[in-house]
């Protein structure tokens, strides 16, 4: 049973979190998944993950967390922060404006002109990994300092076998949608999420309910059918992986359909109706400076880079630095075959 004391010390890291920027936070009890743990190994051997070595080496990798985790860890601390940024129509830099922004128009009225390929919003700003890990660490430190000093802690952005969309949702913070993204009823679809493993024993909060009911958009609108059904992701067949995680050359039947995304997709959020509920981020690093364009890369100077040192100093302080100028060249090729 939980006491007045641990309840009263769950609220003050909240609190903190809050304070130190995080727009959506919870407590889980820290445990094995086993009912998420048989649906993902269900999901991957019906081929969906695709050649995500991470992935296919899962238990491995849980294998090793457990290991270092069994024995202290008591609670899991699972926050959100806001990403949502507006698309900008133009840009006060010259030569950035895509050709058809100038006019009015999209992109496919205009595919002779195709020079641009469009960028996920989670890629707008700085990288998200290091940002938040920033953040985790004045947090921890502010928990450290404020309740309890020889607490332990362990950090973890996307760096952990963890089913992190199974672990928000039981920590209230949205429920998991049909495109098998996490939902904010505050902030739609737009959180990073990231997670605190501690030795605290705090007071674990109730899971979301919610669900999409009959809505379907997502799954209609996937160029490439990557969502097969309600909460099932093809991840072989999704843009996001195709123009990330995909090591080699994009399947030739898929190509057409990826449009102009050069790195990752967001269609399937777009769409949502809980897009709706989406607010800008107040986390400067996630932001476009003044007149950038950041949803736009100039494939013309991806195709110019001369080295992987080269690409690597170009995007060292984005997402895009998450693949090598190989694959940024296979995805610029991509985009201008299909302007051509």
């Amino acid at each position: 049973m939980i006491s007045i004391v641990q309840s009263t010390v769950t609220r003050q890291i909240k609190d903190f979190a809050r304070e130190a920027g995080f727009h959506a936070a919870g407590v889980v009890r820290y445990e094995k998944l086993e009912d998420a743990e048989r649906r993902f190994l269900a999901w991957r051997d019906k081929g969906y993950s695709g050649e995500m070595s991470f992935i296919n080496r899962y238990e491995e990798r849980r294998d090793a967390f457990f290991a270092e985790t069994s024995g202290w860890a008591k609670s899991i601390i699972v926050l959100g922060v806001n990403y949502y940024q507006e698309e900008k129509k133009g840009s006060s830099k010259k030569g950035s404006d895509p050709f058809w922004n100038k006019r009015g128009l999209t992109p496919f009225l205009m595919t002779p002109f195709l020079t641009l390929g469009k960028v996920a919003r989670y890629a707008w700003g700085a990288d998200y990994h290091k940002v938040i890990r920033a953040r985790h660490g004045a947090l921890i430190e502010k928990i450290k300092s404020g309740i309890a000093a020889q607490a332990r802690f362990l950090s973890s952005i996307d760096t952990r076998p963890l089913f992190e969309r199974e672990l928000a949702q039981r920590a209230g913070l949205g429920f998991i949608g049909k495109q098998n993204q996490l939902l904010s009823l505050e902030f739609g679809p737009w959180l990073f999420l990231s997670e605190i493993i501690t030795d605290l024993e705090l007071e674990e909060d109730k899971p979301h309910r919610g669900d999409c009911g009959t809505c379907r958009l997502c799954i209609d609108a996937c160029p490439t059918g990557a969502i097969v059904s309600p909460r099932e992701l093809d991840a072989s067949k999704c843009i996001a992986y195709l123009t990330v995680e995909n090591p080699g050359e994009i399947p030739p039947d898929l190509a057409p359909k990826m449009k102009n995304w050069f790195f990752g997709c967001d269609d399937c959020l777009t769409i949502c109706p809980y897009t709706a509920k989406s607010k800008e981020t107040d986390w400067p690093e996630f932001r476009a400076g003044e007149g950038e364009n950041p949803q736009w890369v100039n494939l013309d100077e991806i195709l110019s880079i001369k080295s992987q040192g080269e690409f690597r100093r170009k995007f060292k302080d984005s997402a895009i630095s998450r693949i090598n100028k190989k694959q940024a060249v296979r995805n610029a090729k991509r985009v201008l075959s299909a302007g051509s």
